[in-house]
């Protein structure tokens, strides 16, 4: 039953979050593919998909506040410095390879692994990067 409703209560809550967002429907459908709460709206037990839009709204901002873990600049860097060298070796655009990151979770991978990789050179990290993403992609 929820898998029916689901999308068209995604679509409202799109709406609504690129209105008070001052974003896209994009942008705003990104927002909500990221967050914690996603995953929340396909719980049976939960019966999310019952609520109205706007209660839906303020449960994803809930959810977005609670799932904020601020990282130290210094994996900020390392993060970005491996985006960036990533998509510059695949000839990808910054975003394209962040979206790459996120599917095969190698974000979370370079900010938990970050004490090792960050004092590995360049090659290695970029090799490391493509051996966890071809692993990811088997499984």
């Amino acid at each position: 039953m929820s898998a029916s409703i689901i999308p068209l209560k995604l679509s409202q809550l799109a709406l609504l979050v690129s209105q008070r967002k001052h974003i896209s429907v994009e942008a705003a459908l990104s927002y909500i593919y990221d967050s914690p709460f996603y995953e929340k709206l396909y719980n049976e037990d939960a019966k999310w998909w019952y609520l109205d839009t706007e209660s839906l709204y303020k449960q994803l901002e809930q959810s977005r506040l609670e799932g904020t873990k601020l990282l130290p600049n210094n994996v900020i860097v390392f993060l970005t410095f491996c985006v960036e060298r990533y998509a510059l070796l695949k000839k990808k655009t910054s975003l394209e390879t962040y979206a790459l990151f996120r599917k095969y979770g190698v974000d979370k991978y370079l900010i938990n692994g970050f004490d090792i990789l960050h004092t590995q050179g360049e090659e290695t990290i970029l090799h490391d990067i493509e051996l966890y993403i071809n692993n990811r992609k088997k499984q």
